[in-house]
Parts: C-alpha cells; structure tokens; sequence
C-alpha cells in the first residue's frame, strides 16, 4: 500500500506555519489530500511533536474514496491565500510516503502554480529513505533539515 502525506512550510526561519495534511483516493483512484489536516506553529525546537503530527497524518491515510468533498479552494481551505500561486510561493513542500515498507521523505521546488521533485546541484532528487521506521524525533529532525536545506538554497536563511 502507498501512503503519502504532504507537508507545507512558510518560507521563513521563525514563527512560520506548518500544514500537514494526510490523503485518501479520488473517484479515480488518485492520491488526493483529506479535506481536513494539522495546521500548526511549532518550531525547530519541537521536532519530536512534528514527527508525531506526521505519524497521525500517515495514520488517517488510506485507500477509501474522499466523499462528499468540500468544494472550497485549495488554496482558502488549507492556506487562507486568494490564488494557488500565492501559496507555492509563500510554502515550500515535503513529501512523505509508505511506499513498499520504507519511509520515504523528499523536498519539491515551485514550479509554475504546483510542485514537482527537487534537484541538486548534480540533478539527483533530494530525498531520504530511512533504513528501519524513524522515532517521530528522527522523523521530525529530518524534515526541518530538508526545509532548512531549501530556505538556504533560497536564501532565505544564512
């Protein structure tokens, strides 16, 4: 079973959001976020308690059709922005799969109005596969990593 629970971060060092959202199927069998999640302001300093939070959002996922969908933007539901254009420039993204028993985490770039995979300097995706499953802190600690590897990219942050 493949599992996948995404990630958002604002793109700044302190006092920034953080939305994690798990997923269910759309009436075509596509991976679709819920229409409901965490939204949160934690810090760097409480990655155990995001490790947590993604492990709750992993939990709620499953292979059910999403049902009687709010039919309210993406980008009000989850961000309160007017425009998803708004969002993916404000948010960086962190994927976070279950996918044939490893723990998979990997960062996204913009790209137009959504996300896709990013690259290195060498053209390798930035991703990381756990060896065994993390400890919500491992987990945690691993994803503020990834985003604090993209702010830098960014320059965002030193």
């Amino acid at each position: 079973m493949n599992v996948s629970v995404t990630i958002y971060k604002e793109k700044k060092e302190k006092d920034f959001r953080m939305i994690i959202l798990p997923s269910g199927r759309s009436k075509i069998g596509l991976i679709q976020v819920k229409d409901y999640g965490i939204i949160s302001y934690l810090n760097k300093k409480d990655s155990e308690k995001i490790g947590e939070f993604l492990y709750w959002a992993l939990n709620e996922n499953d292979n059910e059709e999403i049902e009687d969908e709010v039919n309210v933007q993406w980008c009000k539901k989850y961000f309160n922005r007017s425009s998803d254009l708004k969002v993916v420039i404000e948010y960086n993204n962190i994927g976070f799969e279950f996918f044939e028993n490893k723990y998979i985490i990997y960062l996204k770039k913009k790209e137009g109005r959504g996300y896709s995979p990013f690259k290195d300097e060498n053209g390798n995706m930035v991703e990381y596969i756990f060896p065994e499953k993390p400890t919500a802190l491992e987990l945690g600690t691993k994803v503020m990593e990834m985003f604090e590897y993209k702010e830098r990219y960014d320059g965002i942050i030193e």
